[in-house]
């Protein structure tokens, strides 16, 4: 034994100098790289991660939203394509609380939802008891209606202001994609905007060959020859199509009929649900050349109106040119472009009956 003695020190010392080598230089507990560290969550626990950066859209009165971190249920108080919106972008079951949508068969059809939620009035004429009851994450409310928006604001309720009737196209496609960021689907709403885009430029490429001496002059109005629809979007809805308005820019008001006839438009165009029959038989305007020529059309009503500021409007712009230019736009097959629309943004298959309801105002 004590022969093996001084190679057993030997091994010994080589096993204790290996050990002390391989140890780590500092203790757990000072190293925040060690997985071992004394904190449960390690290196998160004593370097946590910065908070997310608050997300923010600027909505139509100019205002930076903060979007809550949650939205799962949502009011809205206004027309205008509101709830439309809503719902191609995908968020039909997230609305609890809307206007009426009675003007709307084809949308109740497709969407039997809308007929129970709960009604908190519109614009400034707002239910705040009823929207409480609702209980919504977010109430997106119209840009027209300051007094009602405030109400909804007082009762701690986050806003979003919509452009409704105001919404120009470029305006129109950034509200698009600013609820898709607030609702959380940014895919669905680049996806509308790309459709826009598409649709419009080909639009355009169609009626650039349409001569200036062959631009239609059209009159769009309301319920009768004196209600011309002076709004923005009206000139946008003519233009689109390749028309030329027949009354001015900055035009307010009732238009006098001797105004009417001084244009002398090509055709008129009535806002859906108001007919033609009754502009046909207005003795006031019978030598205007659209009485003569019976070019009088009521514009489609599909799940909105298609004269209107919503998600549909490139179907409108659609009609109208090929009312308006049929020679220059057989490209276009109508039918075909709805149904596309409905399958995509409403996953819903058009029927061709449903698809012929839209146009039954068409000409009278």
């Amino acid at each position: 034994m004590r022969k093996y003695f001084p190679v057993l020190l030997v091994t010994v010392l080589l096993m204790v100098s290996t050990l002390a080598g391989c140890s780590p230089k500092s203790s757990p507990a000072s190293n925040p790289s060690n997985p071992s560290s004394s904190s449960p969550l390690g290196d998160a626990a004593q370097n946590p991660a910065p908070a997310a950066a608050e997300r923010t859209v600027t909505d139509a009165k100019g205002r930076e939203v903060k979007i809550p971190d949650k939205v799962e249920k949502i009011a809205v108080t206004c027309y205008g394509g509101a709830t439309h919106e809503m719902t191609v972008l995908g968020f039909a079951d997230a609305i609890v609380a809307q206007p009426t949508m009675k003007s709307f068969p084809q949308l109740k059809k497709m969407f039997p939802q809308y007929e129970t939620v709960i009604d908190p009035g519109s614009f400034n004429e707002v239910n705040i008891e009823e929207i409480i009851k609702a209980d919504p994450d977010m109430v997106f409310v119209g840009v027209s209606s300051p007094e009602g928006n405030k109400k909804i604001e007082e009762a701690g309720f986050p806003t979003y202001t919509m452009w409704i009737g105001w919404a120009a196209i470029d305006t129109l496609k950034q509200e698009f994609l600013n609820i898709g960021m607030i609702m959380g689907n940014e895919e669905q709403a680049k996806k509308l905007v790309a459709y826009w885009d598409e649709k419009l430029a080909a639009l355009e490429t169609m009626l650039a060959k349409v001569p200036e001496s062959e631009r239609k002059v059209v009159y769009y109005t309301g319920a009768d020859i004196t209600k011309a629809n002076t709004s923005d979007w009206a000139w946008t809805f003519i233009e689109e199509a390749g028309g030329v308005s027949a009354i001015s820019k900055g035009t307010t008001g009732d238009v006098n009929v001797e105004v009417v006839l001084a244009a002398d438009p090509d055709v008129i165009i009535t806002q859906g649900g108001n007919g033609t029959a009754g502009f046909l038989q207005d003795n006031r305007i019978q030598n205007l050349t659209a009485i003569k020529n019976k070019t009088v059309y009521e514009c489609p009503i599909a799940a909105f109106w298609w004269d209107r500021p919503s998600p549909e409007a490139p179907l409108g712009f659609m009609w109208l040119a090929q009312t308006l230019y049929p020679e220059y736009t057989k490209d276009i097959d109508l039918k075909k472009e709805t149904k596309y629309f409905f399958s995509e943004f409403y996953n819903y298959d058009l029927s061709d009956e449903e698809y012929a309801s839209f146009f039954v105002h068409k000409k009278k």
